[in-house]
């Protein structure tokens, strides 16, 4: 067998083992989730840090890092922790550009009986005001 034999051991309860392979089974757990959990149901078994590395993906020091981390945190040190930098946008209106946001009242130019729509964006970002 590759790898050497690490000095701790990963023991779960069967809520734990069932909660990880559940996070396998779903479609909507991140991709870095399941490898980290599959990572742990194979430490689990007996297998060495370079074997599950090289089975689920990830490099030996990573595997070590999130065993680590399950044995002091438990299932909630798996999640990761928030990245520094800007918040994400969610919740805010969407940037729409500024030739688009020019909202002709009335006729447009052209001569055409159609009103260019935004749909609900006018150029304050709030709802388009309907005449």
């Amino acid at each position: 067998m590759r790898g050497r034999h690490s000095q701790f051991r990963i023991q779960m309860t069967d809520q734990t083992r069932t909660t990880l392979q559940s996070w396998l089974h779903r479609r909507k757990t991140p991709h870095g989730q399941a490898k980290r959990a599959r990572a742990l149901l194979l430490l689990e078994q007996g297998q060495t840090f370079v074997q599950t590395a090289s089975q689920v993906g990830l490099n030996e020091c990573h595997v070590r890092k999130w065993a680590k981390r399950f044995l002091d945190q438990g299932v909630v040190g798996l999640s990761e922790k928030p990245r520094p930098g800007r918040p994400d946008r969610k919740g805010r209106l969407p940037f729409i550009p500024r030739r688009a946001a020019l909202v002709v009242r009335g006729r447009p130019r052209g001569g055409s009986d159609r009103r260019p729509r935004l749909g609900r964006y006018a150029l304050h970002g709030g709802p388009a005001a309907r005449s």
